[in-house]
C-alpha cells in the first residue's frame, strides 16, 4: 500500500500542471518513495472532446526503463514485492465519443475515455482473464501533453492459481511513443 505525501497543482489559463510524491511502506520496513515530476492537463471547454486529444493517445507506447530509485515504472504490491512495468501498450480508437482501447503486454484489453490530455479507465473497474490468472484495474489514468510521452498511475489486483491475491500499485508510470509504432 502507499500514501501520497505531496500533491502540488498549478493552474495557468486552461492548463494545469501537477507533481506527486508517494511513499509505499513495505512489510520489511523499507519505504519506497516515488515522484512524478510533472503531469499536465488541458481544460475541456463545454465537456466536449476534440479529436486532436484522442489522436495524442493513439499508437504504440513503450514503458520507459524501470528505475528502482525513483520508482518510475515500478509496480509495488501489498505483499511487499516490487517488479518493473514493461513492454508496449497499443492504443486504438473504439468510437467517436472519445473512448480508446489499451492492449497491454499481458494480452489484456482495457477501455478508457479521453477528456482533454487525460484518459481514464471507463468503466471504473475492469477485469481481464488470462491463462495465468486474473488482473483487475480499479483505477488507471494516463496524461499526455504532446502525444510523445505519457505519465500514468494505476491501481488494481492480481489473482493467480499459485499465489494469494495481491493489490498492485503503479505510482509513477512513464511511457514514450515507440519510434516504430504505427499511429492510427
Amino acid at each position: 500500500m502507499g500514501n501520497i505525501t505531496k500533491w502540488s497543482v498549478q493552474v495557468k489559463g486552461n492548463r494545469e500542471t501537477e507533481s506527486i510524491v508517494a511513499v509505499s511502506h513495505q512489510p520489511n520496513g523499507v519505504d519506497l518513495i516515488g515522484t512524478m515530476k510533472s503531469g499536465s492537463r488541458t481544460k475541456v471547454v463545454g465537456g466536449k472532446d476534440s479529436g486532436k486529444f484522442v489522436k495524442r493517445f493513439l499508437g504504440d507506447y513503450r514503458y520507459d526503463p524501470a528505475d528502482f530509485h525513483t520508482l518510475t515504472n515500478v509496480v509495488s504490491t501489498d505483499k511487499g514485492t516490487v517488479y518493473p512495468e514493461q513492454g508496449t501498450v497499443r492504443f486504438s480508437a473504439t468510437d467517436k465519443k472519445g473512448r480508446i482501447n489499451a492492449h497491454t503486454p499481458d494480452g489484456c484489453d482495457w477501455t478508457l475515455t479521453v477528456r482533454g490530455d487525460t484518459a481514464e479507465l471507463d468503466p471504473a473497474t475492469q477485469t481481464c482473464h488470462t491463462a495465468t490468472g486474473d488482473t483487475s484495474l480499479v483505477y488507471w489514468t494516463l496524461v499526455t501533453d504532446d502525444g510523445r510521452h505519457m505519465n500514468a498511475f494505476h491501481a488494481g489486483s492480481t489473482t493467480t492459481p499459485s499465489q494469494p491475491p495481491a493489490n498492485t500499485f503503479l505510482y509513477v508510470g512513464a511511457l514514450t511513443r515507440s519510434a516504430t509504432g504505427k499511429d492510427e
